[in-house]
């Protein structure tokens, strides 16, 4: 399964690349280096912009596949991270939930990578989704989801759970420990994000589905224009430390694939 374990690993390290992205962006918003925010789309849309864009979409979408491949396989399987033969439920569930999630980039990557654009017929569809009760009964679930994940990230980032999702074996006592607080307040910083995003789609379910928001950056916009930038750019700075803890520690995570 050594692989099925690099696989996975490829795919930490691309989500690791969104976040840092997605943070950096937002953080030089809020410090009005640039005025325009960028969501998961946003960003593969501009990496497909880039010279090399195309090849970078294609590792990019590999990459996904591979993460998507880890949380699937981690819902189903009995291992998990603290080195037990079970999971609870609710585990099971957030892997799975955050699987589905990664499915969303993943096929927009996919869209990117072929050059097939979004078309009127598409946005009509979810238009009509949106307007029926159907569709604040999945905007809800959607919210909830995202509220059940912003607490779990809070509670991973105060928890040993934290250190067993890295292997140390390679790292110096000061690299981990330096690394575990880099990760530390990227998750924490990342349930910020969670949390607002959460609530933004309950308010948006309270009016009617109105303003419904699209991504991280509207968590983003709602923060700067409640908060202020520097707040913002405070948990900004945080989902970039995310990202690049995903970066850093990639090559040594600890992936219960047996």
């Amino acid at each position: 399964m050594k692989n099925y374990r690099r696989f996975a690993r490829i795919g930490i390290a691309t989500k690791g690349a969104v976040f840092f992205l997605m943070g950096f962006m937002a953080l030089i918003t809020a410090f009005q280096l640039t005025y325009t925010l960028k969501g998961g789309n946003d960003v593969l849309e501009w990496i497909s912009h880039l010279s090399f864009g195309w090849f970078l979409l294609l590792l990019m979408t590999i990459g996904l596949a591979g993460y998507i491949y880890s949380r699937f396989y981690l819902t189903f399987n009995n291992g998990d991270y603290d080195g037990s033969d079970g999971k609870p439920t609710f585990r099971r569930l957030a892997y799975l939930i955050n699987g589905l999630g990664y499915c969303l980039l993943f096929y927009s990557c996919l869209k990117f990578l072929l050059g097939i654009s979004s078309d009127n017929g598409d946005s009509q569809w979810k238009l009509m989704l949106l307007q029926s009760i159907w569709g604040k009964i999945i905007v809800g679930i959607i919210a909830t989801g995202l509220a059940v994940s912003a607490i779990n990230e809070w509670w991973i980032s105060f928890s040993v759970m934290m250190d067993k999702m890295t292997h140390k074996d390679d790292l110096t006592d000061r690299q981990y420990k330096y690394l575990m607080l880099l990760g530390r307040i990227g998750r924490f910083s990342r349930g910020i994000v969670f949390g607002v995003f959460s609530y933004v789609m309950f308010r948006s379910i309270y009016y009617g589905l109105k303003n419904l928001p699209k991504g991280a950056d509207d968590a983003f916009q709602f923060m700067s224009a409640e908060y202020g930038a520097i707040i913002m750019g405070i948990v900004a700075a945080g989902l970039s430390c995310y990202g690049l803890f995903l970066l850093l520690s990639a090559r040594h995570r600890n992936i219960p694939i047996s």
